[in-house]
C-alpha cells in the first residue's frame, strides 16, 4: 500500500505543473543525509554569494497592489531601489513564472530581460559602478498559483460574505506575489505598500498608515515602513476591518499604543480577547529590551490564512480570528507571534538555513512568559510537553546557499521545539539565570536590526557565559538524534540497586552535561560518557529524569 501511494503521488505531481518539482525533494530526502538534495539551480538562485545576487543591496521596495476580490487576481507595480555593491551589468530578482510581467523601466537603460523558472535576470546596458543608486520598475499582472493547498494570497469570505483576503509567503515564497530579492540577508532600509481595493473594504499592511487616496474604483491604503524588513515579513490583508486600540506603557515609561484590525462583527469579542496584549508585550520588553518597531506601530490584525496559519508580520503581526484558544487566560501563539518582532524580525537569520533562530526562540519564549505569568511547575510542564513533540529526523540546522525550506516537511520542523530545547538547555547547564537572561538581551541589543548566524550566535553566547558551549550546539543543531542516555537497574543483595547508564552514541568529548537524577526526595547529579558509570539508589526509592531539571535528553534502557 506504501509503494501504491507513493505512485499515486509522483502521478499527480507529473500531471501537475512543473512548479511543484521544488517541494517534492523535501518528501524524498537523501538516505545517507536525511535531507533534502538541493540541485545545481538552488544553488544559482539560493546562493547568498552569487555575484548576481551579492553585487548589488536593496534599499527600498515601493509595491502598489490591486487587489480584484471577484476576479482572483491582482495587479501590481514594484519599484525596487537598489545600490551596487560592485561594478556590474546584469542582476538577480525573483518573480513567480506565473505572474507576467507588463513592462519594466530603469534608471539606467536595460539591454535586455531574461525569465527562467522563477527568476528574473536584469541586463543593463551599461556596467553600473560601485556605489552608483538604481531604480527599477515592473508592472505584473496574474492570479498567484495554489500548491499543496498553500497560496501566497489566501482569498476568503467573511460570515457576512464579504471579500477577506489575507497573505503569508514564509515558505512558500515572497515571490509568489511580487518581485523581488527572495533572500534574508537582504533587507530594504524601508518599504512601503500602497494597497488598492474596493471602496467598502480597508487595505492593512505593515508600517503605519500615511494617508488614503481615492480614484473612481477603488480606495488606496498608503502604508510605509520605515526600518529595515525581512523579506517575506511583507504582507497586506484587505476586509471589512474596524480598528481597535490598547493603551500601554512601555519599559522606558513611555505611553504607546496597540492596535488591532478586527472584522466589524468581532469588534467586541476582540476587544476583551486583546487586553492581554499589553500583559504579553511587557513580559517580552522585560525579557528582550523594548519593542523594536514604535515607530512603525505595533498591530494585531485578524486572518484568515492556509490551516489556521498565525504569522509573525512585522508590526502587524497576522493572528487567527480562534478568539476561544487560552491557556489560563493568555494564547501563546499571540507569544509566539509577538516574540517574533525580536527574533526573526529584528535579529533576523542570514540565510533560511539558520531558521531556528527564528523558531526556537519563539517557540522559547512561550515558555518564559508562562513562567512569568503562572510559575517554574507551568515552564516545566512546556518544556516536557516540547520534548515529547520533537521528531529527530533531520538536522535542526541545514544546507546553507540553497534557500532551504523548513516548512515543507514536518521533519523539518524540529526548529520550533528543539530548537526551544535547546535553550532551555543551555540555561540549566549554565545554571545562572540572570547571566542566562542577560545574555538575551544582549544578544538583542547586539544585532538588533540586522541578520546574524547560527555561528555568530554561537561565539557570542560562549563570549558572554564565559564557557565553551560549542559542543552543546553541535550536538543538538547538527546531529538528527539528541543525546541519548541508555539506563538499567540491577538489583543488589545490600538494600540497594545500581543504575548503571552511558551515552548511547559517540559524543564530542567536551560535551560535559550534567544530569539530574530524581531519588526519592532528593535530586543527585551524575555527567554521563560513552563508558558505563553507576549510581547506587536505594532499593525502595523511586528513581527518576526530568528533562524540565537539566536539558534534553532521550532516555532508553539498556538490554
Amino acid at each position: 500500500m506504501k509503494k501504491i501511494a507513493v505512485l499515486l503521488l509522483l502521478g499527480f505531481f507529473a500531471l501537475q505543473s512543473c512548479r511543484y518539482r521544488p517541494y517534492l525533494k523535501y518528501y524524498f530526502p537523501s538516505g545517507k543525509t536525511h535531507i533534502a538534495h538541493s540541485g545545481k539551480w538552488d544553488k544559482v538562485v539560493g546562493s547568498n554569494s552569487n555575484p548576481l545576487r551579492a553585487g548589488y543591496d536593496v534599499t527600498s521596495y515601493d509595491w502598489t497592489i490591486h487587489v480584484q476580490p471577484e476576479q482572483k487576481s491582482i495587479a501590481g507595480v514594484m519599484k525596487i531601489n537598489f545600490r551596487a555593491e560592485s561594478e556590474l551589468d546584469s542582476i538577480l530578482l525573483d518573480l513567480e513564472r506565473h505572474l507576467s510581467i507588463d513592462h519594466i523601466t530603469a534608471s539606467v537603460p536595460l539591454k535586455k530581460t531574461k525569465r527562467k523558472k522563477d527568476a528574473l535576470f536584469i541586463v543593463f546596458d551599461k556596467k553600473l559602478k560601485t556605489g552608483e543608486n538604481v531604480s527599477l520598475e515592473i508592472t505584473y499582472h496574474g492570479k498567484p498559483p495554489t500548491m499543496l493547498g498553500n497560496t501566497s494570497i489566501n482569498r476568503n469570505k467573511d460570515a457576512n460574505d464579504k471579500p477577506w483576503i489575507c497573505t503569508a509567503t514564509e515558505g512558500i515564497g515572497p515571490h509568489h506575489m511580487m518581485p523581488c530579492k527572495n533572500l534574508l540577508y537582504d533587507e530594504p532600509d524601508s518599504c512601503f505598500i500602497r494597497v488598492g481595493v474596493p471602496k467598502d473594504l480597508v487595505g492593512v499592511a505593515n508600517g503605519k498608515l500615511d494617508s488614503i487616496t481615492e480614484t473612481e474604483s477603488e480606495k488606496i491604503y498608503h502604508w510605509a515602513v520605515r526600518n529595515p524588513i525581512n523579506i517575506y515579513n511583507i504582507s497586506f490583508n484587505v476586509g471589512d476591518y474596524v480598528k481597535l486600540e490598547k493603551d500601554y506603557r512601555d519599559i522606558n515609561g513611555v505611553d504607546r499604543k496597540i492596535q488591532l484590525y478586527t472584522l466589524r462583527y468581532n469588534k467586541e469579542i476582540a476587544d476583551t480577547f486583546y487586553n492581554q496584549a499589553p500583559i504579553i508585550l511587557q513580559k517580552l520588553e522585560n525579557l528582550y529590551g523594548v519593542y523594536p518597531w514604535w515607530n512603525d506601530g505595533c498591530k494585531i490584525v485578524e486572518t484568515a490564512l492556509h490551516k489556521g496559519l498565525c504569522m509573525e508580520h512585522q508590526s502587524a503581526i497576522s493572528m487567527t480570528d480562534a478568539y476561544k484558544y487560552q491557556f489560563i487566560g493568555i494564547n501563546y501563539t499571540l507569544v509566539h507571534e509577538l516574540s517574533h518582532e525580536w527574533w526573526g524580525n529584528s535579529s533576523t537569520a542570514y540565510d533560511y538555513a539558520d531558521l531556528w533562530l527564528h523558531e526556537g526562540f519563539a517557540q522559547y519564549s512561550e515558555a518564559l512568559v508562562v513562567e512569568a505569568l503562572q510559575g517554574k511547575g507551568y515552564y516545566d510542564y512546556f518544556i516536557n510537553y516540547y520534548a515529547s513533540q520533537v521528531r529527530n529526523k533531520r538536522p535542526v540546522v541545514k544546507p546553507y546557499d540553497v534557500r532551504y525550506n523548513n516548512l515543507v516537511h514536518d521533519h523539518d520542523q524540529d526548529i520550533y521545539d528543539k530548537g526551544a530545547l535547546l535553550l532551555h538547555t543551555l540555561r540549566m547547564q549554565l545554571n545562572h539565570d540572570s547571566l542566562f537572561f542577560s545574555i538575551l538581551k544582549a544578544t538583542q541589543q547586539h544585532f538588533s536590526k540586522s541578520n546574524f548566524t547560527t555561528n555568530q550566535f554561537i561565539a557570542f553566547f560562549n563570549e558572554k557565559s564565559g564557557r565553551d558551549f560549542t559542543p552543546y550546539f553541535d550536538v543538538y543543531l547538527n546531529h538528527i538524534a539528541p543525546p541519548i542516555l541508555e539506563c538499567r537497574f540491577i538489583k543488589s543483595t545490600d538494600g540497594t540497586s545500581i543504575l548503571e547508564y552511558n551515552w548511547k552514541e559517540e559524543l564530542p568529548a567536551e560535551f560535559s552535561m550534567k544530569v539530574a537524577v530524581n531519588v526519592g526526595d532528593s535530586v543527585q547529579f551524575i555527567y554521563p560518557s560513552s563508558g558505563v558509570q553507576q549510581l547506587p539508589i536505594p532499593m525502595n526509592q523511586k528513581c527518576t529524569f526530568d528533562v524540565a531539571q537539566f536539558g534534553y535528553v532521550v532516555f532508553e534502557k539498556r538490554k
